[in-house]
């Protein structure tokens, strides 16, 4: 359940997916706060955009599995709503209470919830050992 030599490549491709979920999740973020959608709302929805092509494509490009279990689902969708709140909180502390600018505050949020949702994706969700 370690690590491996395959690791350094899988945190690319993991991050190269996430590059495109990021594309999306700030893609929509950007139009709802635009619309004055509240910005818990605009977040929970911006990164459940992302959230659903980011499972498909690390199931079957980052972690190389052609099956999934409803466990693995399950555990996928529990990772990454730890990462949601995670994520929310620190763009509100960044946002709020360090008064930096909203998309700066995201940018910083995402970057570092980045390296937990990785780490939970290789170690729990996509191990081949689950």
């Amino acid at each position: 359940m370690g690590c491996s030599k395959k690791t350094p490549f899988a945190f690319l491709k993991f991050c190269l997916v996430g590059l495109m979920n990021t594309g999306v999740d700030f893609s929509v973020f950007t139009l709802l706060t635009f619309w004055s959608v509240p910005i818990f709302t605009a977040q929970t929805l911006s990164y459940s955009a992302g959230v659903l092509n980011s499972f498909f494509m690390n199931r079957t490009w980052t972690f190389k599995q052609a099956y999934h279990t409803k466990g693995q689902f399950i555990r996928f969708l529990i990772l990454n709503l730890v990462t949601l709140v995670i994520t929310y909180e620190l763009l509100i502390e960044f946002h709020e209470h360090w008064n930096w600018p909203l998309l700066l505050s995201k940018f910083v949020a995402t970057g570092l919830s980045l390296v937990i949702n990785f780490a939970g994706n290789h170690l729990w969700v996509f191990s081949k050992s689950k």
